[in-house]
């Protein structure tokens, strides 16, 4: 038996009848009568989620639901539709289930993986908790890409499931760029899930994503993006990274000197990041995602 190793995870994908899975820190051979996640989730539905908006296309869009106001900015590189999906949930009046996902490549291959994606994402939107969902998600992702006999298909993601009524906002990553939270009343910037780790989707399946929650205020607001945004380069070749993110997040908003619509925040920052970049053209596929939590009338 062979400790984990990516040479070792391709040949079993290549095995007949072998579904690659981690257990003990080991990669084994499970059959390919996997218990499908489908089944599993039907029972364990405790949301009732309806998708609002969704889009893997060029989109300027905001939306209000349970609890929170969004803004997104999202824009594919070069073509109409692109590898980052973006989807807004709203489970009945108390929840919000927000979604950003960045599959790798471009063009028509890019946008046939999110497209995927957000199939798989209809079919599992209902599960209690993010852990679960990026897990099941994972799962379902990895054995249609094995099932296809094509090469492995990677993608990164973010999920959040927002409770409005005590203002718990529980997320889980997939190799996603951290998300950024505005604390209104100390008025700083921090970046929210350190420590939390995980594969990005499609690359083995078995594994197990875990989760952080942090309490956001009215007034708060939370970023979410794609690293077509960091990964962004000055012509002096100088990444602007998660830091330069956080920096001009925290210019823009100095600017405003007050209170700011989430539209102005959003478009503010890309204005910002083609500066830094010297051009309003990218070579990656980009989402920007602005959430705050709003004031519910008494």
């Amino acid at each position: 038996m062979e400790a984990v190793t990516i040479p070792r995870i391709l040949r079993l994908f290549r095995k007949p009848g072998c579904l690659p899975v981690i257990l003990d820190g080991r990669a084994k051979c499970r059959a390919t009568e996997y218990t499908e996640i489908r089944m599993k989730s039907e029972s364990e539905q405790q949301l009732h989620c309806n998708e609002l908006w969704a889009g893997n296309e060029l989109a300027r869009r905001s939306v209000r639901f349970a609890g929170l106001e969004a803004n997104v900015i999202a824009r594919p590189s070069g073509d109409q539709e692109g590898g980052d999906l973006c989807a807004l949930f709203s489970c009945g009046e108390g929840h919000a289930r927000v979604v950003v996902a960045d599959c790798v490549g471009h063009g028509y291959e890019a946008s046939r993986l999110a497209g995927h994606v957000h199939g798989l994402l209809h079919e599992l939107r209902d599960l209690e908790n993010s852990s679960r969902l990026l897990t099941a998600l994972n799962d379902e992702f990895t054995l249609a890409g094995q099932r296809s006999g094509g090469p492995v298909r990677l993608t990164t993601l973010v999920t959040a499931i927002f409770d409005r009524e005590t203002g718990e906002f529980n997320f889980a990553y997939a190799a996603h760029p951290r998300m950024l939270l505005w604390r209104k009343k100390e008025r700083r910037w921090f970046p929210i899930g350190e420590g939390l780790t995980g594969l990005p989707i499609g690359f083995i399946a078995g594994e197990i994503y875990t989760e952080q929650s942090v309490r956001v205020e009215e007034g708060d607001i939370i970023l979410v993006f794609s690293d077509g945004i960091t990964d962004v380069f000055s012509p002096e070749d100088q990444q602007l990274g998660p830091d330069g993110i956080l920096q001009f997040a925290e210019e823009t908003l100095a600017e405003t000197g007050g209170p700011v619509a989430l539209e102005d925040l959003t478009k503010g920052l890309v204005e910002k990041i083609q500066a830094f970049h010297g051009s309003d053209q990218f070579e990656d596929d980009f989402t920007l995602l602005a959430l705050r939590r709003f004031e519910d009338a008494p």
